[in-house]
């Protein structure tokens, strides 16, 4: 994965996550809110009222819970699905670590060949582009 598709997916992940965050956190508070009027108007009139505000404050706890737990799985599924940044570069340098390996085992004459030839390639490259 290159670079600048690694970042994207890490900005995704982390405005997932702050957005999250932020919903769970105000619904939290609000839940607060409710369960501490709830708990007020319990202690000071004992109606009605005040069993339906603790219920609304359980049901905000529990949809905070719930938006939490849903969004936990979601990062989780996300990271799972990327491989780690240096894995592309270390799978691709230890083929081909392995492939130089065989081939100086099998002829060493035709691995200098190969290394002299990419070695003029890796010049001529490199000196269009300085140009």
């Amino acid at each position: 994965m290159n670079p600048a598709r690694r970042l994207g997916s890490l900005l995704r992940r982390a405005a997932l996550w702050a957005g999250a965050a932020a919903l769970v956190l105000s619904i939290i508070i609000t839940a607060l809110g409710f369960l501490a009027a709830a708990t007020f108007l319990e202690l000071t009139r004992h109606t009605s009222p005040e069993l339906a505000a603790a219920a609304t404050g359980a049901a905000l706890l529990t949809l905070a819970l719930l938006i939490a737990l849903i969004a936990r799985s979601t990062l989780k599924r996300m990271r799972a699905k990327q491989p780690p940044l240096l894995a592309d570069f270390t799978g691709t340098l230890a083929l081909t670590t392995r492939l130089i390996a065989a081939l100086i085992r099998r002829d060493p004459k035709k691995a200098l060949i190969v290394s002299l030839i990419s070695g003029a390639l890796a010049e001529y490259i490199m000196s269009e582009r300085k140009k």
